[in-house]
């Protein structure tokens, strides 16, 4: 262990400081007194070489927060589980390709990141953690949605971007928290009626799928603010569209748009409209002005009235 690391938990140890910070310090393994500090609430071993946890992991029994980003990880141990106190756990960047069944003895886990691993499944246990409410696999190998998500009924942060999952199960109606879901680079092609049930949610990203319409249930998701359907195969937007009366950011770009329903002016609250990449007849200087979609939607409509009556 170099003086730098030894100095560093000697410091923890002496002054009882509840958090350390060991990433970027390209460490193999962890040194044997990192694990005397069992006062310890927050480490950090991000950006490390770690290509495995010991199972001394469990001595630190006080933990709140384990944040294991960008290492080498094939796996966790099953002692992980003994951190009784977890309430946030972050694996991103790992090569993890299944997750231990003991996961499920982390009842205060509220927060878990898991994206850019090797996951093709999760365990059905984790389906009994009562108080997560961030969940992300994006990046993952997923070709199907986990049958045990909507079972996560406190989630509020969903984030399953960047699979291969052809269909959204029915059952995320359960979620009736939800705030800000995001699904997508996927290869979905429609919604389940359910979803509009998901009457919380305020970010939706289903970009970059393979979407041909857009359900007229979702416009009854009346508290959205962000919604992003750019690079799909929408041909067309409902008239229902104006009862997102709370959105804000609007993103269609890249899709066979080849017109707008006049309904859209009445998104009073909007401030940016995305269409660029769409065969639609506004000028391209005024697709531009993304912070003006007053200004695009006018134009449109002004035109389209002036065409109709030619």
């Amino acid at each position: 262990m170099n003086k730098e690391i030894f100095e560093m938990i000697e410091e923890v140890a002496r002054d009882k400081n509840a958090e350390l910070d060991l990433s970027e310090k390209a460490l193999t393994e962890l040194p044997s007194e990192l694990f005397q500090l069992s006062h310890l609430q927050s480490l950090y071993l991000d950006e490390n070489q770690l290509s495995f946890l010991p199972p001394d992991i469990a001595q630190l029994s006080q933990l709140k927060l384990l944040s294991l980003n960008d290492n080498q990880l094939l796996f966790l141990p099953p002692e992980i589980a003994q951190l009784s106190q977890l309430e946030e756990l972050d694996i991103d960047d790992n090569q993890l390709t299944l997750l231990i069944d003991d996961i499920v003895k982390l009842s205060q886990l509220k927060r878990l990141t898991l994206s850019n691993n090797q996951l093709i499944a999760l365990p059905s246990e984790i389906s009994q953690l009562p108080k997560l409410r961030e969940l992300d696999l994006s990046n993952n190998r997923l070709i199907a949605m986990p049958p045990e998500i909507p079972c996560l009924t406190q989630l509020k942060n969903l984030d399953i971007s960047g699979n291969q999952l052809t269909e959204i199960l029915p059952e995320i109606a359960q979620l009736v928290k939800l705030r800000d879901l995001n699904l997508s680079n996927n290869l979905l092609t429609t919604l389940p009626s359910t979803f509009s049930q998901l009457s919380m949610l305020k970010h939706l990203d289903i970009s970059i799928n393979k979407l041909t319409n857009l359900p007229q249930n979702l416009c009854q998701l009346t508290r959205l603010r962000e919604l992003y359907l750019n690079e799909n195969a929408l041909e067309i937007l409902p008239t229902e569209i104006s009862q997102l009366s709370e959105l804000e950011w609007f993103d269609i770009r890249e899709n066979q748009l080849t017109s707008l329903p006049s309904s859209i002016s009445q998104l009073s609250q909007l401030e940016w409209l995305l269409l660029e990449g769409n065969p639609l007849p506004i000028p391209d200087s005024l697709l531009e002005k993304i912070d003006e979609p007053d200004e695009i939607i006018n134009n449109y409509l002004s035109t389209s009235s002036i065409n109709q009556v030619s």
